[in-house]
């Protein structure tokens, strides 16, 4: 069994109350490339972006609202968002909300991070 240590960044996007990252590298066979648990304050939000990989959050905390190109959806704790690779999304936060994410492995130009038409 392979077990994966965390940290938090010092420095996160000015969006972030906490932005936890893998500080080991995830194994080669293991399906998710990328995780983090990021907290935002009331009102704060992502920016409007898209992924080079498939990406899951669960709430685990709070109320957010989700915008994509099929509209706004409102979410809380357990919910589960999939985005898939290309697709724009932002995540609001309505109350601080906590989120889990995990992204899949990296596919077409294979960009790593926020994108933006």
């Amino acid at each position: 069994m392979f077990h994966i240590q965390a940290k938090q960044h010092e420095n996160p996007p000015s969006f972030l109350t906490v932005k936890i990252a893998p500080i080991d590298k995830i194994p080669k066979s293991s399906w998710v490339r990328d995780y983090g648990v990021d907290t935002l304050a009331p009102r704060a939000s992502t920016d409007l972006h898209f992924h080079d990989c498939d990406e899951w959050w669960i709430i685990a905390d709070g109320i957010a609202r989700v915008f994509n190109s099929e509209g706004e959806i409102q979410v809380g704790p357990g919910d589960m968002v999939y985005t898939p690779i290309g697709e724009s999304h932002k995540i609001e936060a309505v109350t601080m909300v906590k989120i889990v994410w995990f992204e899949g492995p990296l596919k077409g130009q294979r960009r790593k991070g926020h994108l933006h038409s």
